[in-house]
């Protein structure tokens, strides 16, 4: 039995979700405005994913990265899949994940990061 390249999957899922996304530009101005920076005046940690989706489904990487500056991670994400994609044909398992507290608070002070960005940005 076969493993399931979930990566491969997310990736394929992330390419369609952008096409689509060239087809709901037309609408944006009808999708609802954030509700936390509504009651609070601050942007969220994802503020501006929105309208870096639309732009980045229209091929407008600039503006994408404009208002999202972690879109930038995104390109790894088809390095990523290749490698899935070959661990699931040779039916290897999935690395385990780092059960060190560095590595976790790492990636909170990289979330909270891009939110200190985009709070600072007052996107």
């Amino acid at each position: 039995m076969r493993r399931v390249p979930w990566m491969a999957v997310a990736t394929l899922a992330l390419a369609l979700g952008l096409w689509g996304a060239t087809f709901l530009a037309p609408w944006a101005d009808l999708l609802p405005a954030c509700p936390f920076k509504r009651f609070t005046g601050l942007p969220c940690v994802t503020c501006g994913l929105t309208r870096c989706v639309l732009a980045a489904g229209q091929g407008r990487w600039g503006e994408a990265l404009h208002w999202y500056p972690a879109a930038a991670l995104l390109i790894a994400l088809p390095v990523a899949a290749l490698w899935d994609l070959r661990r699931a044909w040779r039916n290897d398992p999935y690395p385990p994940l780092p059960r060190s507290r560095g590595t976790r608070a790492a990636a909170w002070a990289a979330l909270l990061t891009v939110w200190a960005v985009q709070v600072a940005r007052n996107i």
